[in-house]
């Protein structure tokens, strides 16, 4: 597991604190919950399966495109970026939504996760939104679990580092 940047992010009048970039997942993505609590229909069908950051496999069900989401940067300014997301049930209760490379390209974002933040452009302005880490949540985890999890999550950015060199 990759340590993912989370933020929060707004779409409409819902808060979702569960949001985060995924940079190895080719689409964003927005579960079931919020989908539900924004009361909309999907867009266009779809019919793949995602294999993103995780190892599940799940069934997209449905595009959602041109969806208004609203960010904070540093200086509690809002900046609403435009982005297309697929609909998955990934079986959690709590709204969730993901950026995706094509979301991270297209606000020609620079994920900094030394320093909790990612820059996007957008309208020849950079912003400069905060983000934060979290671990996963296991039942009583082993201490060698916890080592390996601190040890994966530093790996991404060397490698990021290297393919940018």
């Amino acid at each position: 597991l990759s340590s993912l940047q989370y933020l929060d992010t707004i779409i409409n009048d819902l808060t979702i604190s569960e949001s985060f970039l995924d940079p190895g997942s080719k689409f964003g993505g927005i579960n079931d919950p919020a989908i539900k609590a924004l009361g909309w229909k999907a867009d266009k069908p779809s019919n793949f399966t995602i294999k993103g950051n995780s190892k599940h496999i799940i069934n997209s069900l449905g595009w959602y495109t041109n969806v208004p989401v609203t960010l904070k940067d540093k200086e509690d300014k809002t900046v609403t970026v435009i982005g297309n997301f697929i609909r998955i049930n990934n079986g959690k209760t709590e709204p969730m939504l993901f950026f995706g490379m094509s979301n991270i390209q297209k606000v020609q974002s620079v994920p900094e996760p030394n320093k909790n933040q990612f820059r996007i452009k957008l309208h020849g302005k950079t912003y400069i939104i905060p983000t934060f880490s979290k671990f996963p949540v296991v039942k009583d985890p082993p201490k060698e679990d916890q080592n390996q999890v601190s040890t994966d999550s530093s790996s991404p950015t060397s490698e990021d580092l290297k393919k940018s060199a």
